[in-house]
């Protein structure tokens, strides 16, 4: 899907961003204690659904307006300012 403004496609990029960045914590608890085999399993499975986010999220919205395209420093400002907006 392409979306139809830079508002609605920073939303979605944004959202994609915390999404990966919640799941990227998720999967650093759920191994912690578990055998290398399901930790595998489980990164595995974890590198899909953040595939799926990447392709199906935040490449559309950056194809359709390339200037959102984020460096380094705004993936981490946007992770972390999701993050904190949550806490509130």
């Amino acid at each position: 899907m392409k979306p139809p403004n830079i508002n609605c496609a920073r939303a979605v990029r944004d959202g994609g961003i915390d999404a990966m960045a919640a799941l990227n914590d998720a999967l650093v608890d759920a191994i912690a204690d578990i055998n290398p085999e399901q930790a595998e399993e489980l990164k595995r499975v974890f590198g899909d659904v953040m595939a799926a986010v990447v392709d199906e999220l935040i490449n559309p919205a950056i194809q359709a307006f390339p200037e959102l395209d984020p460096d380094d420093a705004t993936w981490r400002a946007v992770a972390k300012a999701r993050a904190a907006a949550r806490i509130k």
